[in-house]
């Protein structure tokens, strides 16, 4: 199989753009859930406060995964060979 570093640096573009896409989908799921809180809060309701950011303990490490892959290909877009031998 020929490897094609076009065809590898689109497909690393795309991936990058999903795993992004994704990210900032959790991030706003998290920040809202963060607002509701806040609001528990001003209201008094620190056990709804305390309930409404539980998620966050399993989104956030989901954000970190989604951070690294799209850094990891970065790191791995670095390295691909341009048209001329080098890196890109």
């Amino acid at each position: 199989m020929k490897h094609d570093p076009s065809t590898a640096a689109f497909a690393m573009n795309m991936a990058m753009h999903a795993n992004l896409a994704a990210l900032a989908y959790q991030l706003d799921d998290a920040s809202k859930l963060v607002g509701s809180a806040r609001d528990a809060m001003e209201s008094h309701n620190r056990n709804l406060a305390v309930g409404t950011v539980l998620p966050l303990e399993r989104m956030l490490p989901d954000c970190v995964t989604l951070l690294r892959s799209v850094l990891a290909l970065q790191s791995w877009h670095n390295q691909l060979p341009t048209q001329e031998g080098g890196a890109a």
